[in-house]
């Protein structure tokens, strides 16, 4: 008997490593929120979901995840329980209690300003394992119109997750996602704990944690024909912001594009960095979508670089909260990050932001009785 020819089959394709997906008005609405559903609906019995974010207040994914657990998946949530607007969460809480019962566990710090802020969504335990983190909340369901002028539409503002499909990623985020849920948070401050997780192309930074500087150390290195591109919702007067300025000072070239709302971003800090030569735009949208995306681009010395997750460049971020930071050198990823900067940049330069009142904030405050 003969044996059959070869056929010649072509290569797989190749599987990104990690794959950036974004919300914003040029988006179907509740893009992101659409995304971790079919995560969600798609789960099998005998998998696992954990998750742990900062505001939570969508019902339709609410009762996913309640659906997710009666069908025999394992299903562990954690939610910051003492939020900035307190109300956000409340209703979603009582929905997910009778749900899911002790696997809903609520962050309640005995530190005042201290929250859970980091958003990481994980699955794992099925053919397909994933994991998201980035800057997305999924609140939505926010009917009060002085509740979501004050935190946003998170469905359509400018928000990102990036998606992890690499095993070994998804099981060091689960890992972190599973600390939280557990509540252990002491661990951030012994010195193995601060090294940085890497798996592969990414390195993954825990905070609170001892050295705050990740991203800042980066920049002290810029000079004369490096470049930094940034998406920044909340910014102080912190070492973030000082090493941008000494860094257009030394020659790079940095733009910036960041939340058009003075609480999020001062006055004081947006003149200092355009004092040093830091071309920066604040983002205003007309029917007041916030730009709540966190990400960094630098390219030094032809090297480019990537830091993306749920770290607001500000004091409570830096020092207090629990974040995640993620760095990657993944040329395809970083290409995503930078072609949305453009298109952020774009935007934010074609829309002024007049007298001192952001136009946005206008169109919000004519919508309220």
């Amino acid at each position: 008997m003969l044996d059959s020819p070869a056929i010649d089959l072509p290569p797989p394709a190749p599987v990104a490593a990690a794959t950036l997906h974004y919300g914003g008005v040029d988006q179907p609405p509740q893009a992101l929120r659409d995304l971790l559903l079919a995560r969600v609906e798609a789960a099998a019995p005998g998998s696992e979901i954990t998750w742990a974010t900062y505001y939570f207040r969508d019902p339709a994914l609410a009762d996913a995840l309640i659906a997710a657990r009666q069908r025999g998946v394992k299903v562990r949530l954690v939610l910051e329980g003492r939020a900035r607007r307190g109300s956000v969460n409340g209703p979603t809480i009582e929905r997910l209690k009778a749900g899911l019962g002790s696997d809903l566990r609520l962050h309640r710090s005995w530190l005042p300003g201290q929250h859970l802020h980091a958003k990481i969504y994980t699955f794992s335990g099925g053919p397909e394992p994933a994991a998201f983190i980035g800057s997305y909340n999924p609140s939505g369901g926010v009917d009060d119109p002085k509740l979501l002028r004050d935190i946003g539409d998170q469905d359509r503002g400018e928000n990102l997750l990036v998606d992890f499909r690499d095993p070994d990623a998804v099981e060091a985020l689960e890992a972190q996602a599973m600390r939280l849920w557990e509540g252990r948070f002491a661990f951030r401050f012994g010195k193995r704990a601060n090294k940085a997780k890497r798996v592969g192309d990414f390195a993954f930074y825990y905070y609170p944690r001892l050295r705050t500087d990740v991203v800042e150390r980066r920049l002290a290195r810029l000079g004369p024909g490096d470049e930094v591109k940034a998406a920044v919702s909340h910014m102080d007067k912190g070492p973030f912001a000082s090493q941008l300025v000494k860094a257009a000072e030394r020659g790079a070239r940095v733009e910036l594009v960041v939340h058009d709302t003075r609480r999020r971003v001062s006055k004081g800090v947006v003149s200092e960095l355009r004092d040093a030569g830091v071309e920066i735009r604040r983002y205003c949208d007309p029917d007041g979508y916030p730009m709540h995306a966190k990400f960094v681009i630098v390219d030094h010395k032809q090297v480019r670089t990537a830091w993306f997750g749920s770290l607001n460049y500000n004091f409570g971020s830096r020092v207090m909260n629990q974040e995640i930071l993620a760095r990657s050198a993944d040329p395809g990823l970083v290409d995503a990050f930078d072609v949305r900067f453009d298109r952020l940049a774009e935007e934010a330069a074609t829309r002024s932001c007049t007298g001192g009142k952001h136009v946005a904030d206008a169109a919000m405050k004519a919508a309220l009785p």
